[in-house]
């Protein structure tokens, strides 16, 4: 069961192939939406709030100084946060865990895995897109202005695309639903006989 659940947001070594016919697709604009949403929350819970448990445990005075202004503290602190996680990801596998949620890939606009060049720079504009005034206009704007593609993709040189599913898994995915398909009508066939 945890295994099916990891399935849906693990990246892996291996990187599927891109569908660039999907570069100018609107719905992956919305997805892109969605698995950001997803590793800003991944963000948070497994990095951002066991950093500020342990530093609260360590040091409870500073932090009840800083009670009425926690909740800003926390966005500004969970922005590099985010911008280091993604650029990580998306270097090293080409998908963040929200966007193989999503079945999104970050390549560069030729097809190619994205470079570490590319992905420091798609990322750290990022603080375009979520400090603009207001938050996330900029980014919005340009992504719909210039095909789905936000400030820091058009200066990076990347696109994010859906991902296709190798054919050996789709291969392995239908074998297994054949080989289930056939177990269950030799089961019936052995229920009719006796």
């Amino acid at each position: 069961m945890i295994d099916r659940v990891l399935d849906r947001f693990l990246p892996t070594r291996t990187q599927p192939a891109p569908s660039m016919d999907t570069v100018a697709d609107r719905r992956v604009l919305l997805d892109r939406g969605i698995a950001a949403a997803i590793d800003m929350v991944l963000c948070y819970v497994l990095i951002e709030s066991p950093i500020i448990y342990v530093l609260g445990e360590l040091f409870p005075d500073r932090f009840e100084a800083f009670a009425g202004t926690a909740a800003v503290l926390s966005v500004l602190a969970l922005l590099p946060i985010y911008v280091t996680y993604s650029f990580a990801f998306e270097w090293r596998y080409g998908r963040t865990p929200g966007k193989v949620n999503r079945g999104l890939l970050v390549v560069m606009a030729d097809g190619e895995r994205c470079t570490l060049q590319a992905s420091a720079t798609r990322n750290l504009l990022s603080y375009v897109d979520l400090v603009g005034v207001p938050p996330l206009v900029v980014g919005l704007v340009s992504a719909l202005v210039a095909d789905g593609r936000r400030v820091g993709d058009l200066v990076a040189g990347t696109v994010v695309t859906r991902a296709t599913v190798p054919d050996h898994v789709r291969t392995a995915a239908t074998a297994d639903v054949d080989a289930s398909a056939s177990g269950r009508a030799r089961s019936r066939d052995r229920d009719d006989a006796t």
